[in-house]
């Protein structure tokens, strides 16, 4: 037997016992064979990434997301006019969007979303991955004021 293929006696035996004719035409493959090729190995990890950077980047908390949309929500808000504020919609799966009020780090890739949808009050607890954050810019109304918005991040709470 070369080191490039595998034995599969319990595979004929599994597909025996099963009996309909899929299984039994698999197994007239299978004898005249009787060896198949070995699965592909994995892949290295060294192999997926760029660089080191590149896989360090794939394992970031939701700290480091939410540091980085607080910064940029700072720089954002000091070029706007007086009359326009920073604002954030976060996207879900299925295309739910929260207008975003507060946004908190609850574990290594969880966020609570603090906001409203369709005007009501809500929160929503999701992983980093499951929510895109879209940035806009909301034109203010005369006389009022711009809004804050809340970050929680490792404990600390601040307002951009």
């Amino acid at each position: 037997m070369s080191q490039k293929t595998f034995e599969i006696p319990a595979m004929q035996e599994a597909l025996t016992a099963l009996g309909n004719t899929s299984s039994s035409l698999i197994i007239e493959a299978l004898r005249d064979t009787e060896q198949l090729p070995k699965p592909p190995a994995p892949v290295p990890p060294a192999m997926l990434y760029s660089s080191e950077q590149a896989m360090e980047n794939s394992y970031q908390s939701a700290a480091v997301l939410m540091r980085q949309l607080a910064d940029s929500i700072l720089d954002w808000r000091q070029q706007l006019p007086k009359d326009a504020q920073p604002a954030i919609m976060a996207i879900l799966y299925g295309g739910m969007q929260i207008k975003v009020h507060r946004l908190s780090q609850e574990s290594f890739h969880g966020i609570r979303i603090e906001g409203t949808l369709n005007d009501s009050p809500c929160m929503m607890l999701a992983h980093q991955s499951t929510v895109q954050m879209l940035c806009y810019v909301e034109k203010l109304a005369k006389g009022a004021s711009r809004r804050k918005i809340g970050f929680i991040i490792e404990g600390e709470e601040t307002e951009v």
